[in-house]
């Protein structure tokens, strides 16, 4: 049930976004963004961030980052409800640099490089990330990404994680 009540949470916190955020889109301004991938091994992510543009759509970013890991249940030999979402997991908060590379009419793209620090429940966890970032902009300032990551995670039970994160960000209120 509590999954159920976070889903709803962000739901609507993503509907009070979209409503707020509707034709203030400039530069210079601030996105906020959600993002989720697939990476190996056996590992989804989910990215909530506000993304702060400077000169030449290089960017900062502050972001909030989930990982789940599964496995198989192996008393039953298949993936269950809770070998997927009780196997290994982990929070944390980060910051990200975006400088721009590529420039086109209606797109960019950034090299990304970040840190951050989080929990995987039982003790502290850290990581370092580097990766790309191919952004297509849309009306009203909205703008839709596919980004490419590598994460050295420390302390953690991965040590290595790569994979791909699609997503959409939303210009926030600026006036």
């Amino acid at each position: 049930m509590d999954i159920i009540h976070n889903i709803k949470v962000v739901a609507l916190t993503i509907c009070l976004v979209f409503s707020i955020s509707v034709g203030f889109a400039q530069s210079n301004s601030n996105r906020i963004s959600l993002g989720v991938g697939a990476l190996y091994e056996r590992g989804f992510d989910a990215t909530i961030s506000v993304e702060h543009e400077t000169k030449n759509h290089n960017a900062w970013e502050y972001y909030l980052n989930g990982y789940v890991k599964y496995a198989k249940d192996k008393t039953v030999g298949h993936i269950t409800k809770d070998s997927f979402w009780h196997n290994y997991r982990t929070w944390g908060l980060g910051i990200a640099y975006k400088p721009c590379v590529y420039r086109a009419k209606n797109a960019y793209g950034s090299l990304r490089f970040s840190g951050g620090i989080g929990s995987n429940t039982k003790k502290v966890v850290g990581w370092a990330n580097v990766g790309y970032e191919q952004n297509y902009v849309l009306r009203h300032g909205w703008q839709l990404y596919w980004q490419v990551k590598s994460d050295v995670c420390i302390n953690g039970k991965d040590l290595f994680r790569t994979g791909v994160v699609l997503g959409f960000k939303l210009p926030t209120c600026s006036r």
